[in-house]
């Protein structure tokens, strides 16, 4: 009675999984080493089922001792050919993984040059546009006669003369941040001193930048990543770390572009803030966009350390002429 019970299971079993196997038929693109699996599936239920009809039928209800020898040579052989086919599958699927992350990447890629183009007409808009305009209000000031002024007028025309310098001074500052036009003309090391050297007349902490790079150009898409990449860590560790020393290294041995960052800042856990905060979620998109690696490690009260690597020895990120 139990054998019998625990073969009525097998049986109801079985059938589910042949079941299964009938709906993702349709998934494995009717994949021949699925369709063998399925088949066999199927004949082992049927086997099960004669076994059962064997074990609980009359004597004519009885099946020929070629039913279960035929169902299980097919149900071996299924079996069999399917192993040496299955590899098929899982072709298929890393197939479809590779395709996956190639269509992610695209689009991060251009996503980040359109990023780069709409930065760019903004900072023309703005330099062509909008200084002009300001230069022309501060020579029209410039022009006025105080002669006969009272120290009032004078006071209101030295306010706003200073007031269009800062106009001026910001629109410039908002134009560069943009579109670094150092970058452009200069390049990757330069660019980054240059930033470097702006955001650190307003902070107390002290950066070491070590490069071997001089007059080195690289594609332009490197370049402009890496110098965002580069911007956002030196962001990251004014305004979150405390800390007084950062760390900069940017190396090129002919191969690679490699940037080793670090802070001596209060640190913080990688994985409460890669996907929230501090914008290291973007890092690390910016580097994959580029096929590159990111490291980032961190501790409480251990500083903050980043290793970024970029692959330039083939297309499309082969040195720019």
């Amino acid at each position: 009675m139990v054998l019998q019970i625990l073969l009525v299971i097998s049986i109801i079993l079985q059938l589910i999984a042949a079941g299964t196997a009938i709906k993702l038929m349709r998934e494995t693109k009717y994949n021949f080493s699925w369709i063998l699996f399925t088949v066999a599936l199927t004949a082992m239920s049927l086997l099960r089922f004669g076994e059962y009809i064997q074990m609980v039928g009359s004597k004519e209800l009885r099946l020929p001792p070629d039913f279960f020898v035929w169902i299980g040579v097919l149900t071996s052989l299924c079996f069999a050919v399917g192993v040496f086919y299955v590899r098929k599958i899982f072709t298929y699927i890393n197939r479809l993984d590779i395709q996956r992350r190639l269509t992610e990447r695209r689009i991060l890629s251009t996503v980040l040059r359109t990023e780069e183009k709409e930065r760019l007409r903004f900072s023309k808009e703005l330099h062509d546009g909008l200084g002009p305009l300001l230069s022309s209000a501060k020579m029209s000031l410039s022009a006025l006669s105080l002669d006969g002024a009272d120290d009032k007028n004078r006071e209101i025309v030295s306010n706003l003369d200073y007031v269009i310098d800062e106009a001026i001074r910001s629109l410039k500052e908002i134009s560069n941040n943009l579109s670094p036009h150092v970058l452009n003309d200069f390049g990757l090391a330069r660019a980054v001193s240059n930033f470097i050297s702006r955001s650190m007349t307003l902070d107390a902490m002290k950066v070491n930048f070590e490069t071997n790079l001089r007059s080195e150009r690289f594609n332009t898409d490197v370049e402009v990543i890496l110098y965002r990449v580069l911007c956002e860590l030196i962001n990251n560790s004014i305004k979150h770390s405390g800390g007084s020393r950062i760390g900069i290294s940017l190396q090129y041995d002919g191969r690679r572009l490699t940037i080793d960052y670090s802070d001596n800042g209060r640190g913080f856990r990688p994985e409460a803030v890669l996907d929230t905060g501090m914008g290291l979620s973007n890092i690390t998109s910016r580097v994959q966009s580029l096929k590159g690696t990111s490291t980032i490690t961190s501790a409480p009260g251990e500083g903050m350390k980043a290793h970024i690597e970029i692959n330039l020895h083939e297309e499309p990120w082969k040195k720019r002429k």
